[in-house]
């Protein structure tokens, strides 16, 4: 079970989360093979014509989910995903199991219709500047709406700075950039731009992480829960901290209007211990 315990830590790190494991002392079951593992992918037609709403169904028990499904990540039982964009979508689901993690094939899904209501929300409009239009951000390195760029927060902090659980890890440090220049270097971090030109996509330009370079992503931003997803792209960071995050993608909202945004990923133990390290942005403009 040990084994068990250290995938499941691997896959929940970036999402935040700590679960506990059962006894230790039962012995781990057998790697199931791909046939042993069933699960669905329905697009509920009776929602969105077009195939938009997609249902997310892992029918197989003592299993955990991973399901990759291009705009976003779950380790849900059942999940619904919703596409806004018409387009094709590949998903991707893996089960970690008493013996380790089984891959399935990827399953390609078609949407044949828009649907903007998907995307029609304020805070997607502040993110992006709404369907039709691309919105560039820049890290507040210059302090126009922050103290600096970089604030330090409590794992269970959440949206507009509310503490998630009582008693839990709530606790701020918002230091002022002109003070506290070691944090980071000066110099340009780059922009991040997220678009709704046909389809949910981000762009970012790393040039103070040469390793980086330009990435370009899709993203999903869910209003309800303050989660913003990014699939191959990464929020824009100083390179003394690249290696103590294990999911740049996977980001909790702090704030965001049209004006400023703060997003928080969640460090690594191994790096001064776990803490929500939030940037803070501005729009390039």
């Amino acid at each position: 079970m040990k084994k068990l315990k250290a995938i499941f830590s691997l896959i929940l790190l970036g999402m935040f989360g700590v679960t506990a494991c059962q006894d230790d002392d039962h012995a781990l079951g057998a790697l199931l093979s791909p046939s042993d593992i069933s699960i669905k992918v329905v697009q509920d037609l009776s929602l969105d014509p077009g195939g938009n709403t997609v249902i997310l169904i892992n029918e197989t028990p003592e299993t955990i989910s991973m399901w990759d499904y291009q705009t976003g990540r779950s380790t849900r039982t059942i999940d619904t995903v919703r596409y806004a964009f018409a387009g094709d979508y590949t998903i991707k689901f893996s089960a970690v199991t008493g013996g380790g993690i089984v891959e399935l094939p990827a399953k390609t899904i078609t949407v044949t219709q828009n649907n903007l209501n998907y995307v029609n929300d304020p805070l997607w409009t502040a993110l992006s500047g709404g369907p039709g239009n691309e919105k560039t951000w820049i890290l507040d390195i210059d302090a126009h709406h922050f103290d600096g760029p970089l604030y330090f927060y409590g794992t269970d902090t959440g949206w507009e700075g509310v503490c998630t659980k009582a008693g839990g890890d709530c606790w701020n440090w918002n230091p002022d950039y002109k003070g506290n220049s070691w944090l980071m270097p000066y110099g340009d971090y780059g922009t991040i731009t997220f678009s709704l030109k046909g389809g949910a996509t981000v762009t970012a330009n790393h040039p103070m992480i040469p390793g980086k370079g330009t990435e370009t992503g899709t993203y999903f931003l869910d209003a309800a829960k303050k989660t913003l997803t990014l699939t191959g792209a990464s929020i824009l960071h100083d390179a003394s901290r690249d290696a103590c995050v294990a999911d740049w993608g996977n980001i909790r909202l702090l704030t965001l209007t049209e004006n400023s945004m703060q997003l928080a990923v969640l460090r690594k133990s191994s790096c001064e211990g776990p803490a929500l390290l939030v940037y803070n942005f501005v729009p390039k403009e």
